[in-house]
């Protein structure tokens, strides 16, 4: 363990580019101006009901953007994606661990690029899945919903686990909840000690998502310091 002072690392909101209007990606990427993240959800429609990325996209999105990109793999195949994703710029990159094989096999591989690696974990899979390879995790992802016909319910059972994770992973591993957050339930999630969340709808479809997330970042971004007091 290093001595001396730690950096001091900040809430991180990730808004979901899924959310915004795709028809009109060139245009809105121009817009996001003050965006410290970009989120990119790569769905192959078997993992999850949903087809969102293909790489020509991705590719196009990183070539339009200077906002740092990461990448939740909601796909059967992740592997395939890793050497695509990293030359293309993508700076972490995350995959289920309920498809993974060898999920060790896929953190070194995406740190064999130069990337961070992450992985995630639906709602109803325990976080027992992911502690044999606590070392190797830049990045916990947790999912808080699940999608039906009524859109995607945060599920609250999910800040149980976010707890119990922040006491088995390392310091360094940042854990995001990813799924129906938004600004009434922001604070819980933070509380809980989630390092960053991701947003969809709360931004993209609020009418000025680039208000809207500074809004939301400034309140998580409180909901953190007043957590991080009281734990003193």
């Amino acid at each position: 363990m290093q001595s001396g002072c730690k950096e001091k690392s900040y809430v991180t909101i990730s808004p979901s580019l899924y959310s915004a209007d795709l028809l009109n990606i060139r245009q809105v990427l121009r817009s996001l101006e003050g965006f410290e993240h970009l989120h990119l959800d790569v769905d192959d429609g078997n993992f999850v009901r949903g087809i969102s990325f293909g790489m020509d996209v991705i590719e196009g999105v990183a070539e339009c953007t200077d906002i740092p990109l990461d990448a939740h793999l909601e796909v059967l195949n992740p592997m395939d994606y890793v050497a695509p994703l990293a030359r293309a710029g993508v700076e972490l990159i995350c995959a289920h661990v309920e498809v993974l094989d060898f999920p060790s096999l896929f953190l070194s591989s995406v740190h064999r690029y130069g990337k961070k690696a992450g992985l995630a974990l639906n709602i109803k899979t325990p976080i027992a899945y992911i502690e044999p390879y606590a070392d190797q995790l830049d990045q916990l992802i947790l999912v808080s919903c699940e999608a039906d016909v009524d859109g995607l319910p945060f599920r609250r059972g999910v800040l149980k686990k976010l707890s119990e994770a922040r006491l088995k992973l390392e310091e360094h591993t940042k854990i995001w909840v990813d799924g129906g957050v938004n600004k009434s339930n922001l604070r819980s999630v933070v509380d809980a000690g989630a390092d960053g969340v991701v947003l969809g709808r709360a931004v993209f479809g609020s009418e000025n998502p680039v208000d809207t997330y500074v809004q939301l970042l400034e309140l998580g971004r409180g909901y953190e310091k007043e957590r991080d007091s009281n734990a003193v």
